[in-house]
Formats: structure tokens, C-alpha cells, sequence
């Protein structure tokens, strides 16, 4: 973590308010804090019907054998088949960071209880620099449930027309994700790792997901 970083970490610890159940609390997905604060209302998931919308949680498959693969100037190391069908909670689209080239478009989407609008209406969700973020007044769900039932999503389009697809992908809709969970190393050897599990929360715990299919199962925008 560099210097910038840490004094960012310490300036936000000062200033904002703790992570207990009847207070406002504040968590990410992936990196560390670095003092984004979302905004104070969301008035999107008020205007749709309650009730769950995406019933099922993913399903990640070991892949039988190790396998690479060179996409543009980077390696996917495949690490699982994933399937995955969720509310979209939040998109944020990516044009000039360092990852841009290889995985343009972040999703965060939710299934079961945090697939519900009747839960998502008292809850705070934002993207910036590849976080995802909430942050709620009081728990509508207990927080490890709404923890393990959303994340964030790195996409990597297979191909043209799938990358076509996911730009299309709108906040409200039920989207359905296939493909395989990968890590990517880049030509100077950096890795970017993508997590397995729906349990991590913090640095590292956004998948990486390869798309190789795309399909709306549910048009519900407002």
C-alpha cells in the first residue's frame, strides 16, 4: 500500500462514522478505502414492486485442468467455470484506467434477499475506481448476509459481440453471466487475481469474470 493510500486509510478512519449495527456503516469490496463517500439517497430500487428477483446463488465449477490463454497483450489463467444470475445494483464503465484495455465495464449485482428492492431501497451503492461501496442507516438484512449475496464483477467480453451486450446491461435488470473465473498477468508480470469465494470482503474480493454468454432474464428497470 503506498504512502498516499495509507494517509487516505487514516483521514477516512478520522472522519467517518463506525461499521455498528444501528449506525451508518460503510464497506467495499475490493481495494482499500480511499475516502469515497456514496451518495446520501436512493430513490431507484423505492420505485420498484418488492420481492426477490433473483433466486439462485452462483455456481463456480473447478476447471478439470489448468488452463492459459493470451488475450491482447495479457495471460487468463482460467481457475473456474462461474455462472451467475443477479440484479444489477450498479454498472460503472472504464475508459482510461490501467485496466480499461482488458475489462472495460464493472457490475455489481445481487440475488436472493439483496435481489429484493424492498431491501435495496435502504441501501447506499456506489462504484469509483473499481470499489464497490455501501452503506446503510440501519441493517435492512443481517450484514454478512448482504455481504455473501452481492458482489462486484470485473468483465473481460470474450468477444465483440458479447462486450456489445454487456454495454447494454442497464441498472434494475436481471442479468445472467457465464463464463470462467480468471487471474490476468499482465506483460510486465503483474498479477491481477481474481477471488473464488462469495465470503471475502476488502482487497482482492471481486471475481474477474471471462463472459463468454450474456442474456437479460428479467427487463425490470423501474
Amino acid at each position: 500500500m503506498n504512502l498516499s493510500v495509507r494517509l487516505l486509510l487514516a483521514s477516512f478512519a478520522f472522519t467517518c462514522v463506525t461499521s455498528q449495527a444501528g449506525q451508518n456503516s460503510f464497506l467495499l469490496r475490493d481495494k482499500a478505502n480511499v475516502g469515497y463517500i456514496p451518495p446520501v439517497a436512493n430513490q431507484f430500487f423505492c420505485e420498484m414492486k418488492p420481492g426477490i428477483l433473483a433466486f439462485d446463488s452462483p455456481v463456480q465449477t473447478p476447471l478439470n485442468q489448468f488452463k492459459t490463454i493470451k488475450k491482447q497483450n495479457y495471460q487468463l489463467m482460467l481457475m473456474d467455470d462461474f455462472d451467475i444470475t443477479g440484479l444489477v445494483l450498479s454498472k460503472r464503465t472504464y475508459l482510461a484506467d490501467e485496466r480499461a484495455d482488458i475489462a472495460p465495464l464493472d457490475l455489481v449485482l445481487g440475488w436472493m434477499r439483496m435481489s429484493d428492492p424492498n431491501v435495496l431501497k435502504d441501501i447506499e451503492i456506489a462504484q469509483n475506481n473499481r470499489f464497490y461501496y455501501w452503506h446503510v442507516n440501519e441493517y435492512p438484512i443481517p450484514r454478512p448476509e448482504l455481504e455473501s449475496n452481492s458482489t462486484n464483477l470485473h468483465l473481460i467480453p470474450d468477444n465483440k459481440k458479447v462486450k456489445n451486450k454487456l454495454n447494454a446491461i442497464q441498472k434494475g435488470q436481471v442479468v445472467k453471466l457465464k463464463g470462467q473465473l480468471v487471474d490476468v498477468k499482465d506483460k510486465d508480470g503483474h498479477l491481477w487475481a481474481t477471488s473464488r469465494s462469495r465470503e471475502d470482503v476488502g482487497d482482492g474480493a471481486c471475481e474477474i469474470l471471462l463472459v463468454k454468454h450474456v442474456s437479460i432474464e428479467k427487463n425490470i428497470n423501474k
